[in-house]
């Protein structure tokens, strides 16, 4: 039995992940693809495609002048600022709490985790987390996570047993395959995990057992390379897995959420591949001489002699301009549309005269699919360190991820407060605890009400200025009519 064999979605979704991950990459990596994401032209094929061939050096010069447009990696970093301007709230049991700051095999913490987490689904909408613990660690080691791109999970199974079940992993093939350093020599070495809630055919146990398998070329399942990993001598009668995906934490792929972004910078990878090999052209013109010379060899340019036949004639020809302002202008076009739909999402630096309530009301509208985002990314991660607190002993109700919704970047300044303070003085009906409130959700103040006051009479005394509206005199209650 093949461990290499792909569950059937899997191949149905392959070409959109492979094209986000090749997008999101850049440049060199979309053009080591060749004709994959830039077709060769009718005449660089009949020219021969094969090394050394005039097609072939065409095509690289053609490539080469091409630029491929970072739209999905500028869009992905931008949102990624968005979502984590704010942290993530993350509330742990006393027993993983180390996990905290030590949460994957490279030693990363919860929060970076939870960075990278959004970073996948906003690139291909899919990822694994898995719980895993050393075999033979010591007494008191916490399992890790780790995660796996959604190329590296496989196959997958999360059918019920019978109808008195619910649907839920029961067995997962995760790709690990990866070169490999032996000495000063270097070989790619086929690797696969395979996690399985009971037996593989019947599924009639509910203990979890892993495998890993290994082999040159293929891998092949074998029942008795299987454990069952136990923590302190617990085990689990549920996969240490979590898919995430886009907007859910099921086994069915989303769509990526920047597919459309991914495929219109493919678009504007090819065109602008024609529009440069058009510039190019434009400056090579043939010279074409009518009625022969007096000399084998023809020669150009400035200080070359030419003698033409009398009666001959010598001209150039060269390829026409027509249609390069219609290419050029398709191109100014596709780029606006990307701008639009990919990195401009939130613009709040550049509109000086709108509210707090106003940007929070155009960013929930403009960024609902972030919201999902977050959400489902902050339910995986969440799922995984519950299963970890079974798996130790602890309480799993305890652990609870809230990811950051405030996507708005509605920063308090002093013009506001300035203005907050004078429509006060004028009458409005706004306490100075309000205010204080205000300050403390802004992340302006750490102290209580009572200790600010305090603080501020203590400096009163000093030099004898309380500021404008925080003299008791003129303070402004709600109670006022």
């Amino acid at each position: 039995m093949s461990l290499d064999t792909k569950h059937p979605l899997y191949g149905k979704r392959l070409a959109d992940w492979e094209l986000m991950e090749d997008s999101y990459h850049g440049e060199r990596v979309v053009k080591e693809k060749h004709v994959k994401y830039l077709p060769a032209t009718p005449g660089q094929i009949l020219d021969g495609m094969s090394a050394n061939q005039d097609g072939y050096r065409n095509y690289q010069a053609y490539k080469m002048r091409a630029r491929f447009p970072d739209f999905v990696s500028q869009a992905v970093e931008a949102l990624l600022g968005i979502m984590h301007h704010k942290p993530a709230t993350i509330e742990l049991p006393e027993k993983m709490e180390p996990l905290r700051e030590e949460a994957t095999i490279r030693g990363e913490s919860l929060q970076m985790l939870i960075r990278r987490v959004n970073e996948h689904q906003l690139v291909t909408g899919r990822l694994g987390l898995l719980a895993d613990i050393p075999d033979g660690a010591p007494v008191g080691v916490l399992p890790y996570i780790a995660m796996y791109k959604a190329l590296d999970v496989i196959n997958w199974d999360e059918e019920a047993r019978d109808e008195q079940s619910r649907k839920q992993l029961n067995f997962v093939v995760l790709n690990e395959s990866k070169w490999v350093r032996e000495e000063f020599k270097w070989s790619f070495k086929n690797k696969y995990r395979v996690l399985l809630l009971g037996e593989l055919e019947n599924a009639t146990g509910d203990v979890y057992q892993m495998g890993l398998f290994e082999g040159d070329k293929d891998a092949t399942f074998n029942e008795s390379v299987l454990i069952t990993p136990s923590v302190a001598g617990r085990t689990l009668e549920k996969l240490p897995f979590v898919i995430i995906n886009s907007t859910d934490i099921v086994a069915e792929p989303d769509d990526p959420p920047l597919l459309g972004l991914a495929n219109l910078s493919m678009v504007v990878y090819r065109a602008e591949a024609d529009y440069r090999q058009n510039l190019f052209m434009q400056g090579q013109d043939t010279l074409v001489v009518i009625g022969g010379t007096d000399s084998d060899e023809v020669r150009a340019g400035a200080g070359a002699v030419l003698n033409v036949a009398q009666g001959g004639d010598a001209k150039y020809i060269g390829v026409g301009s027509t249609g390069l302002k219609e290419m050029r202008e398709s191109l100014v076009n596709d780029r606006k549309e990307a701008a639009a739909s990919g990195g401009k999402l939130l613009d709040t630096q550049n509109r000086e005269a709108e509210s707090g309530e106003a940007l929070k009301i155009r960013v929930s509208a403009r960024t609902a699919s972030l919201n999902q985002i977050a959400m489902a990314g902050a339910e995986g991660v969440q799922t995984i360190l519950r299963t970890i607190a079974i798996w130790v002993g602890a309480d799993p109700e305890k652990v609870v991820v809230t990811p950051n919704l405030d996507f708005a970047d509605d920063t308090l300044d002093g013009r506001t407060l300035v203005e907050y303070m004078t429509a006060k003085q004028l009458g409005l009906p706004w306490s100075k605890e309000s205010i204080h409130r205000k300050l403390q959700e802004k992340d302006l103040t750490e102290m209580e009400f009572e200790e600010e006051m305090a603080a501020i009479e203590a400096e009163g005394d000093g030099d004898g200025d309380d500021g404008p509206g925080l003299s008791e005199d003129d303070d402004t209650t709600g109670d006022q009519d």
